[in-house]
């Protein structure tokens, strides 16, 4: 390979001389091929000014959760169509030595708008909402202050950046919980007596302010196994999905919703214990719309006896309204392992069983049988023959992914229970990773 492109390159250069020779190449043109390109003037004065920086002894930092993790980026805070950069650093020795700077562009000049600082160690996470409803969007950010210690603080940014709201945080989340069009700020924290708490922070009255809390089922430590999902509940109202996984590895789910009050309600606490009674074996699995229909449902492994696949199996997914009350609305085989799930029919739910094959030949494969009646086989295929062997007898591929090929296969019984090859390909899905809070 490297051969080869030596011979191209050489080939073009050869090519590029030949033009030039005979005129049909200016001098200034093949200076151009050989000029790497610039970025435009705004930007080089930008980098202008990090550079300086740097060279007094500032160093980048950049977050370290979250979706935004870059050193430098860009956002258009204010609205008007140019992006604002928001570098950040960290100058050791300084008092506060965490700064998130903001550049703003005009005439194609970039010049420092404000500088926000903290003490602590890192950005622990930054995300950008406009949460006061003035049209721009403001900085939430996590700091980390110490191994223990993190707050979460909420600035309008301006020539003199102004402090919305702080609050010790273990977790944060950013949602319109009212459905009022604006985002609120979600706390979840222990206090004073070690009490998991959910604190919702919402705009009111010219002011960011706590407008609710409630406790949680589970301790901060178990929250952190966990997820933090947002969706809505069964019958369509605003929720967060918290879920911890305890030292027995099962899964407890509270459902915070946001009443027309502006009350914040678990709809899981059961009356009897103050806890929640959502509870169900954890599989890595986090709470998600599994069926389409726009709402929430929680997942509930099914135990398969004999089961030596942890996080492999039948999986059913109940739904629960604003009040608690739940109905199981689909069933899945989850194949965690290999990366896919499959959508089984209700009329199946009581006649299906699996079991699952591997060999050392960069192939797996879950059977599906029907009262005993093999109907389906899919595969999960790596390796450098992988193409081939989806192909392989009746095998059709149903999906395909850069180092895999996933293919299924109808079997011997798949004809009495009317399993055809739509189904399979209609039923079969990745699962796909998504990020939570």
């Amino acid at each position: 390979m490297k051969t080869f492109l030596k011979k191209s390159g050489l080939l073009c250069l050869l090519l590029l001389l030949t033009c030039w020779s005979t005129g049909c190449v200016s001098s200034s043109a093949v200076e151009d091929l050989f000029t790497l390109p610039q970025p435009p003037i705004e930007y080089t004065g930008l980098l202008q000014i990090t550079d300086k920086l740097i060279a007094d002894g500032y160093e980048y930092a950049s977050p370290t959760g979250g979706q935004n993790i870059q050193s430098m980026q860009m956002e258009d805070l204010d609205g008007d169509g140019k992006p604002e950069a928001i570098a950040f650093f960290r100058k050791p020795n300084d008092e506060k030595p965490l700064k998130i700077m903001v550049f703003s562009e005009q005439d194609d000049v970039y010049s420092l708008l404000c500088t926000i600082e903290s003490s602590g160690t890192a950005v622990d996470r930054i995300d950008y909402e406009d949460m006061n409803d003035d049209g721009k969007l403001d900085l939430v950010v996590g700091w980390k202050i110490s191994t223990d210690v993190q707050t979460v603080a909420v600035y309008s940014v301006g020539k003199e950046p102004t402090l919305l709201v702080r609050s010790s945080y273990t977790r944060y989340s950013i949602q319109d919980m009212d459905d009022n069009g604006i985002p609120s700020l979600l706390v979840f924290r222990a206090n004073s007596e070690g009490i998991s708490m959910a604190e919702f922070y919402g705009w009111r009255k010219d002011a960011m302010e706590l407008a609710y809390r409630c406790s949680l089922s589970s301790t901060m430590a178990e929250l952190s196994s966990g997820s933090i999902v947002h969706g809505k509940t069964e019958n369509g109202n605003q929720a967060v999905y918290v879920t911890g996984v305890n030292e027995q590895g099962i899964a407890v789910t509270d459902i915070l919703v946001s009443q027309e009050n502006g009350a914040l309600t678990n709809a899981a606490l059961s009356g009897r214990t103050g806890r929640s009674d959502i509870a169900f074996p954890y599989r890595q699995l986090s709470p998600q719309d599994i069926n389409g229909d726009e709402r929430v449902e929680i997942p509930a492994p099914v135990i398969e006896e004999g089961s030596n696949k942890k996080n492999d199996g039948i999986v059913q997914w109940m739904s629960y309204n604003s009040n608690g009350k739940e109905k199981k609305v689909a069933t899945t085989y989850h194949c965690l392992t290999s990366g896919w799930y499959f959508h089984v029919p209700e009329e199946w739910e009581e006649h299906l069983t699996t079991s699952v094959t591997e060999s050392d030949l960069n192939e797996n494969r879950v059977v599906m049988q029907l009262d005993g009646d093999p109907v389906l086989a899919i595969y999960t295929i790596t390796g450098e023959n992988r193409e081939n062997k989806a192909l392989r007898g009746n095998r059709v591929v149903l999906k395909r992914q850069a180092a895999t090929v996933y293919a299924g296969e109808l079997l011997e019984g798949a004809a009495a229970w009317g399993v055809d090859e739509e189904l399979l390909r209609s039923e079969f899905n990745l699962i796909v990773k998504s990020w939570v809070a």
